[in-house]
Formats: C-alpha cells, structure tokens, sequence
C-alpha cells in the first residue's frame, strides 16, 4: 500500500508543476519533438529537459527516436484520461468554453470529444452499434447492430477488440458532460475518420473540423447529422 501511494505522490508531483502539465496537455494533440515542446511552451531546452526527465521518469511521457530528433508522446491513454479529468477541475465558465473551437471538437488524446464526438456517441446508440452506457461512465459494448454500423464506417471491431486497453469506454466529456467514446475503438474510428479527410486537425491545436465530406458521409453512414 504505502508503494502504491508513494508512486501517486510521484505522480501528483509532477503534475503540480504548471509547466509540466503544459507539456502533458499538448501531448494530447499528438506527439512532438523537442523543439516543437520548445516552442509550445516558450522555454529554453535545458530548462525543458529537466521537466521531460522528470515526466519520463514518472512514467507519464515515453519516447521515440526519429534519426536526430527524440519524439515525446503521452505514455498510454491512461495518461490521457488523467489530463482531460484534470481539465474539469477550475475549467473556464461555461459560456466561454462552449464558445471555444476546443470545445466545439477536439481530440482527446486518440479519439474524438467535444461537441462533435457527443453528438457521434448518441448517434452511435441511436443507430444501433451501441448500447447505452449506466449513469456512471465506463465501458460500453456494442449494441444489437454493432457490427454492421461499425462496418459501415469502416471500422474493424474484432482489430480493436486485440488492443492491449479497454475495447470500448464512454469517457465523459468535460465541456459537455455526455460521453464520448474513449478506448481501443474509440481510437479506431477517429483514425478512420482521419485517414478518410473526414475530420482535419487546426494547426497548433487540439481543436479540429469536421470536413464537408465528413458531415456528408456520418449522415450517409449514421442517419443523422452530427456536426452543428
């Protein structure tokens, strides 16, 4: 028990640092190298560097290496549920962040929230291919028509099923609170809606847009609009 504790002391720690948990928040939006954190957190790289050792160290962050340059990511999607969970705590009032791009859609480490990614998890147990989730968010499974609507989007249920994390989850969205879907297939159907042109990233941010094409498609596939 008291290993336990001391390794979320660790943990609480790093966090408290507001420079550190800068960093950790613009890792959801993807990974950087360390000039990209450089530049996001306007500090010099030694002074960087030893918040980076400290996030790894905590188990927080990991790392990759790309030739020269060293890619910084969040650890695992637990991390990610750490941040946006944190995000609720002292948020800006609610007029100010529904009026926000950030809130309108966003990424929430590997899938969508915001607005948009509520209205896709109604549209998602409207529809069939899931069931609704309990008052209390958590995992959710696919509901009677979960295959075929998942099919539809392209997405491969059983591919996401074999992720070492939690298949499915309704993660509660913190401008919002509704869920949105969180876990491996939450991942998969952001990725495809990414891959397809569907949705697009804001440069330098976590917000992103629904494309044309994308509004288009989600009604073909789901019956409903989603997006306004």
């Amino acid at each position: 028990m008291m290993d336990r504790d001391s390794r979320l002391v660790a943990v609480a720690q790093a966090l408290a640092d507001p420079l550190r948990l800068a960093v950790l928040h613009h890792l959801m939006a993807g990974p950087s190298s360390v000039s990209q954190l450089m530049t996001a957190a306007g500090v010099e790289q030694s002074r960087l560097s030893n918040h980076l050792a400290v996030l790894r160290e905590r188990s927080l962050v990991r790392t990759t290496r790309h030739g020269r340059q060293m890619i910084y990511e969040l650890h695992d999607a637990a991390v990610a549920r750490l941040v946006e969970s944190l995000g609720q705590i002292g948020a800006a009032p609610a007029p100010t962040v529904a009026s926000a791009p950030i809130a309108h859609a966003r990424t929430c480490y590997d899938h969508l929230a915001g607005h948009l990614g509520v209205q896709l998890f109604a549209a998602l147990v409207a529809r069939g291919g899931l069931q609704a989730p309990g008052q209390v968010p958590g995992d959710v499974v696919l509901g009677s028509r979960g295959e075929r609507v998942f099919s539809a989007l392209r997405v491969d249920v059983a591919a996401a099923r074999r992720e070492r994390r939690r298949f499915a989850t309704a993660c509660l969205d913190w401008t919002e609170r509704r869920p949105h879907l969180g876990g491996a297939l939450g991942a998969a159907v952001w990725a495809e809606l990414v891959s397809r042109g569907w949705i697009v990233r804001r440069s330098g941010s976590r917000a992103v847009v629904l494309t044309p094409a994308g509004a288009r498609g989600l009604k073909r596939t789901l019956g409903t609009t989603v997006g306004r």
